[in-house]
Protein backbone atom coordinates (compact mmCIF):
# COMPACT_ATOMS: atom_id res chain seq x y z
CA UNK A 1 0.00 0.00 0.00
CA UNK A 2 1.85 3.22 -1.11
CA UNK A 3 1.05 5.92 1.26
CA UNK A 4 3.47 8.36 0.04
CA UNK A 5 1.01 11.43 -0.66
CA UNK A 6 -1.08 10.85 3.00
CA UNK A 7 -0.28 11.39 6.39
CA UNK A 8 -1.97 9.27 9.55
CA UNK A 9 -2.89 11.38 11.96
CA UNK A 10 -4.77 9.45 14.30
CA UNK A 11 -5.33 6.42 16.05
CA UNK A 12 -8.49 6.15 13.17
CA UNK A 13 -6.73 5.84 10.57
CA UNK A 14 -3.79 3.20 12.08
CA UNK A 15 -7.12 1.43 12.21
CA UNK A 16 -8.43 1.68 9.02
CA UNK A 17 -4.68 0.47 7.73
CA UNK A 18 -4.75 -2.79 10.46
CA UNK A 19 -8.13 -3.46 8.68
CA UNK A 20 -7.36 -3.23 5.00
CA UNK A 21 -3.97 -5.38 5.68
CA UNK A 22 -5.81 -7.76 7.83
CA UNK A 23 -8.09 -8.68 5.20
CA UNK A 24 -5.93 -8.92 2.38
CA UNK A 25 -3.50 -10.91 4.78
CA UNK A 26 -6.53 -13.66 4.94
CA UNK A 27 -6.83 -14.01 1.22
CA UNK A 28 -3.41 -14.55 1.11
CA UNK A 29 -2.02 -11.69 0.06
CA UNK A 30 1.36 -10.07 1.42
CA UNK A 31 1.03 -6.84 2.44
CA UNK A 32 3.70 -3.94 2.77
CA UNK A 33 2.97 -0.56 4.11
CA UNK A 34 5.27 1.78 2.03
CA UNK A 35 6.18 5.24 1.88
CA UNK A 36 5.13 6.76 5.64
CA UNK A 37 6.92 10.16 6.08
CA UNK A 38 8.50 9.71 9.86
CA UNK A 39 5.67 11.08 11.69
CA UNK A 40 3.36 8.85 10.65
CA UNK A 41 5.39 5.72 10.60
CA UNK A 42 6.14 6.41 14.79
CA UNK A 43 2.34 6.78 15.50
CA UNK A 44 1.53 3.55 12.88
CA UNK A 45 4.11 1.64 14.68
CA UNK A 46 3.33 2.81 18.02
CA UNK A 47 -0.25 1.46 17.86
CA UNK A 48 -0.73 -0.62 14.93
CA UNK A 49 -2.02 -3.82 16.21
CA UNK A 50 -3.79 -2.45 19.00
CA UNK A 51 -6.60 -0.70 17.62
CA UNK A 52 -8.88 -3.48 16.03
CA UNK A 53 -9.45 -5.84 18.86
CA UNK A 54 -8.32 -8.74 16.49
CA UNK A 55 -10.58 -8.41 13.57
Amino acid sequence: IDMTKAHVWDSSAVAALDQVTEHFRKHGVEVEIIGLNEPSAELHKELTGTLTGGH
